[in-house]
């Protein structure tokens, strides 16, 4: 609620309201001021805390550091000319106005130097009084006063106003020892004329003697009265300027970040409104309970003691954080400042509590990000070399099965050494998500179409048939809006964490999995940062154990696990879900209480991409070359050896070399139709620089980019240049075959 406009002063009432109970009555008090005060329409700062709007009183119409809208004043008014009654009740009123206001000393000063000396001050009175009008005097002689009012802008012209000020200037006029006081209102802007113009009019006394006394008090108190009005001004500047200093600082605390308090005999004396709001409690509610509520048990004893310590006059440090209990229950960490001060006579501290919590959360997600990109760093360098060594293991089972008849029965254990391999270089995968360089694929994806697949797997079967009391239930919204990703990813992202609902309910239970398209209207902080906009959302959720408050921070370690050894996996599950979604720029949150369950939430950014069809699959004669030559530049000989030998079975040309320098060398008198370009090669140049070089050799020279382990910003630099694809190791023959293809039509 918005306070009044502070257009007039409410000193111009002081005297119309002892003037209203001294010649009409308490009553007729009441009945001008019925409507007008205790009415929530008409509201004041207090003068005392400006921070409080009240509703206006009537002391509020006596004080003249009060003001109020020229719209009340206009309603205040008309009020008073009805109660009075009479032929001119304003008038009236005006001149009584003037009576009762003028103390003695006043009215002494006024006698002394005459009506044409308060003439002269009229227009300043008005500017102390109101903010509505400029009041000018046009002209003075020794029997006459012309002044001119100019209301300004916004505050038109009132008939009461003018009846008002004609009782004011009349009263004014017989405080002084002039006679045949007169004062006619001769322009009236109401009636059409541009201002208000007043005459007042008045005869001097004869007496001589009288006069000449008047004209010595003058002379010798002249020097008084000046000195009493630097005072005066003096004091209202003093005044103004406390007031000021006051009202910036009650605005500094008020709008304070941090909590300001004032604790004495272990109580809270003082409390700002950011105070209130961190603690949940009102300045009434805090002023009556003790300060040591506020505090976590475990806190307690060691803030109170350095309370005591502190008061005692101990030198501590200024600063030091504990955990803040609010009204409802929230922990808080905060920091507190203190320093001892006076307070009403006594010793007490003045407080200052900055809530810590965010940026603890921060630090520690910064921590385990920290972590986990350390030990990603780890993950993906053994998943490098891992993979050459894997090449062998998936690579050759699939060359020698296209050399073997039918029946023959080397093919069953072939396929077997071949499966084993797939699975290691799932395991790898796994790894190198971990590392964050695995998601490389950005597809079109529908998380309906993730779901679904995994329900029809072979994993999901395996999963039901080790656990036959768990009750599978989906809700997945029809028109869920697509994301950009990997569909092998978001696939493990799936089976992991429905794998870690079923080990949750060892007894059996409910999970369920559910996909909406969620919009987010402004940035929400948890487990991460999650941005305003669109998202798909996956939820999976269990009625198992739960998780521990202790241990829900550590489930995305990776190697934490609490499955059993041997049968539920590496313990690299969840780990692999947090790099997902970090790698597909989404978010994960995780809700648990123990002997309920638990719920995973994760968010992906939407695209507006629709699907793409999938591409038939093709025979291996499909993609048969037909002798084009390509340049293999690897360093490890065992991948070499691998793709030339599946080249050759497609029908290619294969040469090989060693090192990027290699490369650049060979192709200086030499041209190949496509290079088979490895991004890692330790030491001298990696793909990248390798590729670059060729450029200068040979531009436009075709590319296809093969790595266990993917620099994901180097890759797109080489993807820019012109290369044409990325295949990973090691090398499957349907993945080499269409790449090659592809890149070779181009």
């Amino acid at each position: 609620m918005m306070v009044m406009n502070k257009d007039v002063s409410c000193g111009n009432f002081k005297g119309l309201i002892a003037y209203l109970r001294k010649h009409y009555g308490d009553e007729a008090v009441h009945d001008v001021l019925e409507g007008l005060v205790n009415n929530d329409r008409y509201l004041v700062s207090d003068k005392d805390d400006p921070s409080k709007t009240i509703p206006l009183q009537e002391y509020h119409l006596t004080d003249p550091a009060y003001w109020v809208s020229y719209e009340f004043t206009l309603l205040l008014l008309g009020n008073a000319r009805k109660v009075m009654g009479g032929p001119d009740p304003l008038f009236a009123a005006g001149e009584g106005t003037v009576t009762e206001y003028f103390s003695k000393s006043m009215y002494f000063v006024v006698r002394i130097f005459g009506i044409r000396f308060l003439s002269r001050q009229v227009s300043r009175l008005n500017a102390r009084a109101n903010r509505v009008k400029e009041v000018s005097l046009v002209e003075l002689t020794d029997s006459s006063a012309r002044f001119r009012i100019h209301n300004f802008p916004g505050f038109p012209a009132s008939k009461d106003i003018c009846d008002w000020n004609r009782g004011i200037y009349t009263g004014l006029a017989r405080l002084t020892d002039a006679i045949d006081v007169k004062c006619v209102e001769i322009e009236c802007k109401t009636d059409g004329a541009e201002d208000c113009v007043f005459l007042l009019t008045w005869r001097k006394r004869k007496n001589f003697i009288r006069r000449m006394f008047r004209w010595v008090l003058r002379v010798i108190a002249g020097d008084l009265v000046a000195d009493y009005e630097l005072a005066v001004r003096e004091r209202d500047e003093l005044i103004d300027t406390l007031r000021r200093s006051k009202e910036k600082y009650r605005s500094l605390v008020d709008n304070a970040n941090d909590a300001i308090f004032v604790a004495q005999d272990e109580c809270i004396r003082f409390a700002n409104p950011r105070a209130k709001k961190m603690t949940g409690y009102s300045e009434e509610e805090l002023v009556e309970i003790p300060f040591v509520n506020l505090i976590h048990p475990a806190d307690r004893d060691m803030v109170l003691d350095r309370h005591k310590r502190r008061l005692a006059g101990e030198k501590l440090p200024d600063t030091y954080c504990f955990t803040l209990i609010s009204k409802s229950g929230q922990e808080l960490t905060v920091q507190l400042n203190t320093i001892v001060i006076t307070w009403q006579g006594r010793p007490a501290t003045l407080g200052f509590l900055r809530d810590m919590t965010q940026q603890k959360q921060l630090e520690s997600q910064l921590q385990r990000s920290q972590k986990m990109e350390a030990i990603g760093m780890l993950a993906g360098g053994v998943a490098h070399d891992l993979n050459n060594i894997l090449g062998g293991l998936v690579s050759y089972p699939q060359l020698l099965l296209l050399q073997l008849p039918a029946d023959s029965p080397l093919e069953k254990p072939l396929r077997t050494i071949q499966t084993s391999g797939e699975k290691a270089a799932a395991v790898v995968q796994d790894l190198l998500t971990l590392a964050r360089r695995g998601v490389v694929v950005t597809d079109v994806v529908n998380l309906n179409d993730v779901i679904s697949d995994y329900l029809k797997s072979p994993e999901h079967e395996n999963l039901q048939l080790h656990h036959p009391g768990i009750h599978m239930e989906t809700r997945l919204e029809k028109d869920t809006l697509n994301i950009l990703g990997s569909p092998t990813h978001l696939f493990k992202t799936v089976m992991n964490l429905i794998s870690n609902a079923a080990e949750a309910m060892p007894k059996g239970g409910k999970i369920a999995v559910s996909t909406e398209n969620r919009y987010i209207d402004r940035t929400l902080r948890s487990y991460d940062n999650l941005e305003e906009g669109d998202y798909a959302v996956l939820t999976v959720s269990d009625t198992g154990t739960g998780i521990s408050p202790d241990d829900l921070d550590k489930i995305f370690e990776p190697f934490y696990t609490k499955k059993k050894m041997g049968r539920s996996g590496t313990g690299l599950g969840m780990a692999v879900v947090w790099g997902t979604v970090k790698d597909h720029k989404g978010h994960i949150d995780v809700q648990s209480t123990q002997g309920k369950g638990t719920t995973f939430t994760l968010y992906f950014p939407v695209t507006r991409e629709t699907l793409r069809e999938e591409a038939p699959s093709l025979s291996i004669e499909a993609y048969r070359g037909n002798g084009e030559s390509i340049l293999i530049v690897d360093d490890m000989e065992e991948q070499r050896q691998i793709a030339s030998s599946m080249l050759k079975a497609l029908g290619y040309s294969a040469i090989s070399v060693s090192s990027g320098e290699e490369a650049v060398r060979y192709l200086k008198t030499h041209r190949v139709d496509l290079l088979l370009l490895d991004m890692i090669m330790d030491p001298g140049m990696d793909g990248l620089d390798t590729y670059k070089g060729i450029l200068e050799l040979h531009p436009g020279q075709k590319a296809i980019i093969v790595s266990g382990f993917s620099e994901t910003d180097r890759v797109k630099k080489v993807q820019q240049l012109g290369a044409d694809g990325y295949i990973k190791k090691p090398f499957l023959l349907e993945k080499l075959g269409p790449a090659i293809k592809e890149a070779l039509a181009k």
